[in-house]
């Protein structure tokens, strides 16, 4: 935790204690950044940064980078280059102390590596502990896991895919709506942690600068909502196509796709698999697949009723 680098202001803080950096800002202006050179490595290199963080009342500035983070940037000899990964963490409002963990392949025309950490044209408190940098390299049993696990699930894919075509007795419509919901929880599993990070930040700024009730009334993490939702509405499509089915084959489907897309998540860029995602997967699926049930259940009882 030596030799950090930073400019003071009136506006701003920085504390620097034995494991940890606390940043604080009140204008958004000049924000607060803080930076570390890093020793020189090897191209190729893979370097894992990893950091236990936590906000607290963090407004994000105009731009979707604009929040409290950290980066690792590499310069060329020239400019940094923005166009590589580079996030580690970005966090707007008020977040608990949790741990986050990036790997870093380091490009043939890096020159320099910086480490910084910063409440970019933002304001809040922004506190950092047990940040590490240090090289990994990856092994083959690594390498088989991964192929094994991403072939499996890509087969599953393309089995699940095709059978939601090819269903008979069903309109076009509910082939494709069905077909479109599981490619969109496919893509959103697929994508890379700081891609999906600057997506969410992005559409939280928008919601907010829009509408500060609708954040007042869901303050949840939006990523979380997107995971029931469209769990939610693939359930009750799938259901609805399975009629012929019980209900514990839609909801082994189900448990099966909320189970693979965190276990495919361990071999995506920036992304973990979370027992919690696959709760609340799990959870979407099932409420769909209940209120197709009810509402079958109910609509056979008042047509036997009528028919009586």
């Amino acid at each position: 935790m030596t030799h950090w680098k930073f400019k003071k202001a009136e506006s701003n803080r920085v504390d620097i204690t034995e494991n940890g950096l606390n940043l604080s800002a009140n204008d958004a202006k000049t924000g607060v950044s803080t930076r570390k050179d890093l020793p020189p490595v090897n191209s190729g290199t893979t370097l894992l940064i990893s950091a236990d963080v936590k906000c607290t009342n963090v407004v994000a500035g105009k731009k979707p980078w604009n929040l409290a983070r950290i980066i690792l940037a590499q310069n060329d000899g020239e400019k940094d280059r923005w166009d590589l990964p580079n996030t580690v963490v970005a966090l707007t409002g008020t977040t608990d102390w949790k741990h986050y963990r990036t790997a870093f392949t380091i490009s043939p025309e890096t020159k320099n590596i910086r480490l910084l950490a910063q409440l970019n044209q933002s304001t809040g408190s922004f506190q950092i502990r047990n940040l590490q940098v240090y090289p990994v390299r990856v092994n083959q049993a690594y390498i088989g896991a991964r192929d094994t696990i991403l072939f499996a699930w890509g087969t599953f894919f393309l089995l699940l895919a095709g059978s939601c075509l090819f269903i008979r007795g069903k309109t076009v419509f509910f082939r494709v709506l069905l077909l479109t919901t599981f490619i969109v929880i496919v893509a959103g599993i697929s994508l890379p942690g700081d891609l999906k990070n600057q997506v969410s930040d992005e559409i939280k700024i928008q919601i907010d600068a829009e509408s500060e009730s609708f954040k007042t009334a869901i303050p949840w993490d939006l990523s979380k909502v997107w995971h029931f939702c469209f769990f939610f509405l693939f359930g009750l499509v799938l259901c609805l196509m399975m009629t012929k089915d019980s209900a514990i084959q839609v909801a082994a489907i189900i448990l099966m796709l909320a189970g693979g897309t965190e276990m495919a998540q361990l071999y995506i860029e920036g992304r973990s698999p979370l027992i919690t995602d696959f709760f609340i997967d799990a959870a979407g699926g099932l409420l769909g697949i209940i209120l197709i049930k009810v509402i079958g259940a109910n609509k056979n009882t008042v047509q036997s009723a009528y028919n009586q």
